[in-house]
C-alpha cells in the first residue's frame, strides 16, 4: 500500500480525537487519566492542558470562565502553565466539567 492509499484509508488523529473528546464518559476517563500521571509525576502543565482539551470540546474558554466565574485570562494563564491555581479554582472547574473525585 502506497502513501496515497494510507491517507485514504486512514482517520487523521485530530479528527479522532475531536470525535472522542465530544463523549463525555471519554472525557470522565481522560481526566482521570491526566489526573493519575500528575500524581505520579507531578506535571501540573499537563493535567492542565487536559483540563484546556476538555472544556474546548465542551465551549469556548470565555463562557466557561463566566460559568465557574474566573476570569478568563485567568484560566488561559493557567492553561499556559503561568500560574498555580488554589485547589478551590481547580474543584469549581472539576466540578463544572460533571467530574467527581472519590476517596477510598
Amino acid at each position: 500500500m502506497n502513501n496515497s492509499d494510507l491517507e485514504k484509508n486512514t482517520i487523521p488523529y485530530s479528527e479522532l480525537s475531536e470525535k472522542y473528546m465530544q463523549d463525555k464518559e471519554f472525557q470522565k476517563e481522560y481526566l482521570n487519566i491526566s489526573l493519575e500521571e500528575y500524581l505520579t509525576d507531578g506535571d501540573f502543565n499537563k493535567f492542565y492542558k487536559s483540563l484546556e482539551t476538555v472544556i474546548k470540546s465542551r465551549e469556548s474558554i470565555s463562557s466557561f470562565a463566566k460559568k465557574v466565574n474566573i476570569e478568563r485570562a485567568n484560566l488561559y494563564t493557567l492553561f499556559n502553565g503561568q500560574k498555580v491555581p488554589r485547589l478551590d479554582t481547580i474543584a469549581k472547574i472539576l466540578k463544572e466539567l460533571g467530574y467527581t473525585i472519590h476517596v477510598a
